[in-house]
């Protein structure tokens, strides 16, 4: 059996203590592949790369423009697609990331002028996806500010937290809080296993496999997977099954759902639709004829 390389939980850049915030552009051929988390809110725009993104415990594909508010403690990762790993070695992962603590505006943050933001920091305890015409804008206002020094970049620092703060265009990820972060060993531990279900997805991983790695019986693992990840490991896996068929399926690509049910680790048609249907709430040709409309 193969093992999965161990892997220290990625350390994001510290924001310099003269500093209300951090800005900073990505160009690696991958994004952080490390389950990790930090005191810090963090605002992440994809510019180019395409993957499969945890936060806590929500499983979604990533695109070009994909954009994503964070707040403290909440476990993340961005993993890339295989092919931006292999050769041909042109292909890169871009991306634009601010970092900040509110813990340097105490003397602001419960002012009345402040009220909207601060209300935009609690929905962000609970992790923010935005899309649409709001997701364009912080796009462009992060990409200047990207270049942009003392107060001009602080006044568009806020002009970008005014803009999420006033947007409907958004969706929360989590149902609560996460009130206690994740210490660096469960981490490491669950970067063990999240590596290995993506290297391995596409074929039965029986438990008894997988609960090896972090040298368990497979009724322990179980527990401490649930507890960890607020859900099963087959539920997981089943996850990152469904995502990835929703990933095929929503490309131009000429594979009929067999191919991709199969390609995406399922051993039966019957099983795959039901699964799906479950998950994305219609069936994989009913969600594949949305996308051939557009």
């Amino acid at each position: 059996m193969e093992t999965a390389i161990k892997r220290t939980a990625v350390q994001k850049s510290t924001i310099p203590q003269s500093n209300v915030f951090l800005i900073r552009e990505l160009r690696e051929k991958h994004f952080d592949a490390t389950w990790h988390a930090h005191q810090e809110y963090q605002l992440f725009l994809v510019l180019e790369g395409t993957g499969t993104r945890f936060i806590g415990n929500t499983v979604k594909h990533f695109d070009k423009g994909d954009l994503t508010f964070l707040g403290p403690n909440i476990p993340h990762l961005w993993r890339t697609e295989a092919y931006f790993l292999e050769p041909p070695a042109d292909k890169i992962s871009r991306g634009l990331v601010i970092y900040f603590d509110v813990s340097v505006w105490n003397m602001l943050i419960h002012k009345d002028e402040f009220s909207q933001v601060k209300t935009l920091l609690e929905k962000a305890q609970y992790g923010m996806d935005i899309y649409g015409k709001c997701a364009e804008e912080t796009s462009v206002l992060m990409r200047e500010l990207l270049h942009l020094h003392g107060t001009e970049s602080i006044i568009q620092f806020f002009r970008i937290l005014d803009l999420l703060s006033t947007t409907k265009d958004y969706q929360l990820l989590h149902n609560d809080v996460v009130h206690n972060p994740m210490k660096e060993v469960e981490s490491n531990r669950i970067n063990i296993v999240y590596t290995y279900v993506a290297q391995h997805f596409k074929r039965k991983i029986p438990l008894e496999e997988v609960s090896a790695l972090l040298n368990m019986t497979p009724t322990s693992f179980s527990r401490y997977f649930t507890k960890k990840t607020s859900k099963s490991f087959s539920y997981f896996l089943t996850e990152v099954r469904i995502r990835n068929a929703c990933k095929l399926l929503s490309t131009h690509e000429v594979k009929n759902i067999d191919q991709i049910c199969y390609e995406s680790g399922f051993n039966t048609l019957s099983n795959f639709n039901k699964q799906f249907k479950a998950f994305i709430g219609m069936t994989p040709k009913e969600y594949r004829q949305k996308f051939l409309t557009l």
